[in-house]
């Protein structure tokens, strides 16, 4: 029970206390500098000095303390990984001024990133991550070093080190993660469409969208029938190479699908016999899935569909509308 209440307290010291000071700190800088007439924060007029100085209203100080809960919710994220290091630096006993400085170096680095990723949410000026900054160098040199407590027993000094070393590299690594480059993944356009039994030549329409290159497939598939627009949709960046996805289906959803997604190029998804065909084959995979589900309409068909790791399905009936009658 001793050493769970001593945890506590290292948890208290370092994770919460770390979230609260730079939350709070940071809070009362940004009512601070509007009460000198400097607003801090907004995309509309944006941060610059639109007061004078005056004594703060009680909307003024209720809005800008509101900020410390949201800053203090990116604060622990980042706190939490400072509990973990101070356990490592514990066990390896480390030294109370190399507590200092690694405290010092990863809590201001962490405040900056903490404060940086909430204010983008309210287009925070600059001198909301720099005071958290100042606050987090000051946390670490003052209280971190208080809440790492060394172990008693005196392990080998080459796993001392080497604990150190690999923690101090491991949390430099998770800090400057967020800078470094990562894949380019291709924009996605996406067109799904279905074919109702007629004699009519199947065309795709508007070729820009998707390109002439799915264009001059389906020409060689020769798909005939009613074409019932389902949903378009482009996921990306018109700076990145784009991969044309279309998906013709000639008969209804009736169940959940997983389809692969080209890494370039083009495809054409058929749908026919429960299954989707892509012409043409590929090796090369992207790592997003296409993911189509039946529609939850309970008088036209229609489906649901969704790409990757977005949290929310695209729902849709055809159009014109294919009664739920009709296409069994």
């Amino acid at each position: 029970m001793t050493r769970l209440k001593a945890l506590g307290i290292q948890f208290l010291g370092t994770a919460v206390l770390f979230s609260v000071a730079v939350a709070l700190g940071t809070s009362l800088a940004m009512l601070l500098a509007s009460c000198m007439g400097y607003l801090s924060y907004s995309d509309r007029p944006g941060p610059g000095w639109w007061a004078h100085v005056h004594w703060p209203s009680l909307v003024e100080i209720g809005t800008y303390l509101g900020f410390a809960p949201w800053f203090a919710y990116f604060c622990l994220f980042f706190g939490l990984g400072l509990f973990i290091l101070s356990l490592v630096l514990g066990f390896a006993a480390c030294p109370k001024w190399l507590n200092r400085v690694i405290g010092a170096l990863i809590s201001t680095c962490c405040a900056g990133l903490a404060i940086a990723g909430a204010g983008w949410y309210l287009a925070l000026a600059p001198i909301g991550p720099d005071v958290a900054m100042v606050i987090g160098l000051i946390y670490g040199i003052l209280l971190f070093p208080r809440f790492v407590v060394s172990q008693k027993w005196r392990v080998p000094v080459w796993l001392r080190a080497v604990a150190i070393g690999a923690s101090v590299a491991l949390f430099g690594y998770w800090i400057v993660s967020p800078f470094l480059p990562k894949k380019t993944l291709p924009s996605l356009a996406i067109q799904l469409d279905r074919l109702t039994p007629s004699d009519d030549t199947y065309r795709i329409g508007d070729p820009r969208f998707l390109g002439q290159d799915v264009q001059r497939k389906v020409a060689t598939l020769g798909l005939k029938g009613q074409m019932h627009g389902g949903i378009g949709s482009f996921m990306g960046s018109s700076d990145n190479p784009q991969v044309d996805v279309l998906l013709v289906a000639l008969e209804p959803i009736s169940r959940e699908y997983k389809l692969e997604l080209p890494a370039d190029g083009y495809v054409v998804y058929v749908l026919k016999g429960g299954q989707w065909t892509p012409y043409p084959s590929f090796q090369d995979k992207d790592s997003r899935k296409l993911l189509i589900e039946p529609g939850i309409d309970k008088k036209f068909e229609g489906g649901r569909i969704k790409i990757g790791d977005q949290q929310d399905f695209s729902n849709f009936t055809w159009y014109p509308t294919v009664p739920l009658s009709a296409a069994r």
